[in-house]
């Protein structure tokens, strides 16, 4: 028994190491955006004879309500038309094809160059589809929007400029805005989250010189560093990171447009924003391990670039060490096993860390709002995202076990189920983890309820939400006359 003791100690020790240099990466980052010194690069504006061709590639899966905003925005873009080519890459399996060749279709019509690709086969996913579509294009610029985003006017004038004045970019990330922020309390979190992404962490990796990760989409790349770093690869979820990793592990740097937004629509249910952020998590936990053999071989990488780029790609396994650590930690709340001086001071250090490195990050990922929002919008964010630890740690295990599942599309607007899909994905998993974790502390320790209440908190607040909106999308539709 001793032994076991022992064992398990270790390994919570080990858990709260990692867990508290996943937390001193985001702190890294936060002082690196306020500290280190802002960058900018050249952006040509060549004569309207000089512009070159670009193709627009916009991948659709069962979207079709967004299919005619998406393409006025896109039409809306300051080009010249006959350098214009549009690729309307639609895989969907619902009514939503249909939408796509009307649209399409009477674009034609107007001489417009734009072309619908539709497979019955999704291999690969979203970056099949891309990769397709390159197939059926020579022009050396592409940039990729998802149904979401609304492209601005001047979008091509500002980053096929950067890519013209840098021609060591491999591609230009632009700032993702946000249309529907107001919306609830669940959008204006999101936001945070996004923000500090966004606003700090791509900021904080530009400015230290670091890769700047393409992010699915509102980007332009460059046709030749597509080709050079292998193409678009649909073995992650997250076929944006690997492709743009390869492309920097090729010699190719990146360029990020902090002043250039493109606004999209949050999720506007807990389930759809869980779907999300469960792909997320699983393609970066993907992404780390096909990736990782290739930093740590790379020649031209210093140390503490490696190191970075290692923390960038694995931060997400802190959800799986979360879960291993609190199971770990059971024994130890329960009085069957009781913790040295070391382990609880390790303890104490992890959790200070946990808590104040987030807070920073996702305070300055905002400074406008006042007080009481922040605040509101900040200790939001960090319940929400405890309550995403199970999910989000099912993706990371599925990761790590080689577990193959499709790429499933981030839900839009309120999406209507049959009665049937309420299952355990509606929340009743978190909600039972929160209320099962509140009562064996109450009974065990409770004075660790205050230790654990943002976990229990948010495990409860994700599984209500998640079991309400199920609710509302098995309630039938009443159409007024």
């Amino acid at each position: 028994m001793l032994a076991a003791e022992t064992s398990v100690e270790y390994y919570l020790a080990l858990g709260l190491v990692i867990l508290a240099f996943f937390s001193l990466n985001l702190l890294t980052l936060t002082l690196a955006r306020l500290l280190a010194p802002s960058r900018r690069f050249a952006v040509a504006a060549p004569m309207e004879a000089e512009l070159p061709t670009v193709l627009v590639q916009l991948p659709l899966f069962n979207e079709g309500e967004l299919v005619d905003r998406l393409l006025a925005a896109v039409m809306a873009i300051d080009w010249p038309r006959d350098r214009l080519q549009i690729q309307v890459l639609d895989d969907s399996i619902d009514g939503s094809l249909v939408i796509s060749q009307r649209a399409v279709a009477a674009l034609r019509q107007q001489g417009v160059r734009i072309d619908l690709l539709h497979r019955v086969q999704r291999t690969a996913f979203k970056a099949g589809a891309l990769a397709a579509g390159l197939e059926r294009s020579e022009a050396p610029f592409v940039a990729i929007f998802d149904a979401d985003f609304i492209p601005p006017a001047n979008f091509l004038r500002q980053t096929v400029g950067a890519l013209i004045a840098n021609p060591e970019f491999a591609y230009v990330q632009t700032r993702w805005g946000h249309l529907n922020r107001e919306e609830s309390l669940l959008t204006r979190i999101q936001a945070r989250l996004l923000d500090s992404h966004f606003r700090v962490e791509q900021e904080a990796r530009w400015r230290l010189g670091l890769p700047v990760p393409f992010n699915g989409t509102c980007g332009l790349w460059r046709r030749a560093a597509i080709d050079d770093a292998g193409g678009w690869d649909g073995d992650t979820l997250t076929e944006d990171l690997d492709l743009s990793l390869r492309a920097s592990l090729r010699g190719w740097h990146s360029g990020y447009m902090l002043d250039l937004v493109v606004p999209g629509t949050l999720p506007v249910s807990a389930r759809a924003w869980r779907v999300q952020q469960f792909r997320w998590t699983k393609g970066f936990v993907q992404c780390f391990i096909k990736l990782i053999p290739m930093i740590w071989r790379s020649p031209s990488l210093a140390f503490w670039r490696k190191l970075m780029i290692s923390f960038q790609i694995g931060q997400p396994l802190a959800f799986l060490v979360g879960v291993a650590c609190l199971i770990l930690g059971l024994p130890f709340m329960a009085g069957a096993a009781s913790a040295g001086e070391a382990l609880g001071l390790l303890a104490v250090v992890t959790s200070v860390l946990g808590f104040a490195a987030p807070i920073a990050f996702l305070t300055l990922a905002d400074r406008s709002t006042g007080p009481r929002r922040t605040a509101t919008e900040v200790l939001g964010a960090l319940a929400l995202t405890s309550g995403l630890l199970l999910s989000n740690a099912r993706g990371g295990l599925e990761a790590v076990l080689g577990h193959r599942t499709e790429f499933v599309r981030t839900p839009k607007g309120r999406d209507r189920k049959p009665a049937r899909v309420l299952q355990w994905r509606s929340g009743i998993l978190e909600l039972g983890a929160g209320l099962g974790l509140l009562g064996f502390v109450l009974i065990e320790q409770p004075f660790a309820v205050l230790y654990l209440a943002m976990l229990i908190g948010g495990l409860v607040g994700v599984g209500a939400m998640q079991m309400l909106d199920g609710v509302a999308l098995a309630r039938p539709t009443i159409t007024r006359p």
